[in-house]
């Protein structure tokens, strides 16, 4: 069983994908015990057409979460046009903590997913509040980072998106790092297809398309959603997927006592093993930098 916490357009977004890609039975939780029971009828009515049998509750009650395998944390204040991720982080926090100690009450022995910008910085929070060893906690957010950057790629060079394949680290934020030097269309490095400016233009985007659908929208919900599931699925079926996601370090690519995106194998213990990749100079200096805006974020924290 997978809990979802936080029953707002994405965390709904997301238990419907995870029922409809028939991935786990979902428990949906949110302090408005209405939104969460209406969201989940709603799905339940659904099912019929879409031919699947999966179970969906909605509840207000914490202890209905007991024995989830995987939690995943959606709640919290949403980020408004102009508003960067990083100026969530105390508010959220909050939220976060009261949630987490929810989690390791009713399901000690859960994975824990953090969506809850900023995603990285809700990440360490979770990683310290519920004790839980590091593998059993880690974020959703160079993932969908990774998605953008694909279809930016796909759009540039006017090909399928299967075809792509690419890897995005750092922040979840203005300061990631799209890995050029690890993106390639069927095996050919796209150094070989595309000139600096384009590459250039489309790593802007990457960097920007999520402010750019909030700007347009206010928010962003299927893509985060969709990828959410994937990670799910990664978890409750145990496929090892590589991807990037947010995890403490503790002395990989030389940085500790942080939470920041970095390819790993995802699997039925959450984080299998964190890849480590040497870095092209440019990038390498782009991480660095993207580590010390976290790190200086977390020492904003207020407890």
């Amino acid at each position: 069983m997978i809990a979802v916490i936080g029953a707002g357009r994405v965390g709904s977004a997301a238990a419907f994908n995870i029922l409809r890609y028939r991935i786990s039975d979902v428990i949906l939780v949110d302090i408005y015990k209405d939104l969460a029971e209406g969201e989940a009828l709603d799905m339940m009515q659904a099912a019929p057409a879409l031919e699947f049998d999966g179970k969906i509750k909605g509840t207000s009650d914490y202890s209905d979460i007991e024995g989830s395998e995987l939690v995943i944390v959606t709640a919290g204040r949403a980020r408004q046009p102009g508003m960067t991720r990083l100026e969530l982080m105390n508010e959220n926090a909050k939220i976060v903590r009261s949630i987490v100690r929810e989690v390791v009450k009713y399901a000690p022995d859960c994975k824990l997913m953090m969506v809850t910008n900023p995603v990285d910085v809700m990440t360490y929070v979770a990683y310290k509040e519920s004790g839980f060893e590091r593998n059993r906690v880690f974020g959703m957010g160079n993932l969908l980072d990774t998605m953008r950057f694909r279809s930016y790629i796909a759009s540039e060079l006017n090909v399928s998106r299967e075809d792509v394949r690419a890897l995005v680290i750092g922040e979840h934020g203005d300061s990631m790092v799209p890995l050029v030097e690890y993106a390639s269309v069927s095996g050919i490095p796209i150094t070989k297809l595309l000139s600096k400016e384009q590459i250039d233009k489309i790593v802007r985007l990457t960097i920007s398309s999520g402010a750019e659908v909030i700007k347009l929208k206010g928010s962003t919900i299927f893509a985060p959603a969709v990828n959410i599931a994937i990670m799910a699925d990664a978890v409750i079926k145990g496929r090892n997927r590589v991807m990037s996601v947010s995890t403490y370090l503790q002395g990989e690519y030389g940085f500790s006592d942080v939470a920041i995106g970095v390819p790993v194998i995802l699997g039925r213990n959450g984080i299998e093993k964190i890849l480590e990749l040497e870095l092209s100079p440019e990038s390498k200096r782009r991480f660095e930098k993207s580590v010390s805006i976290i790190k200086e974020a977390i020492k904003k924290l207020k407890n």
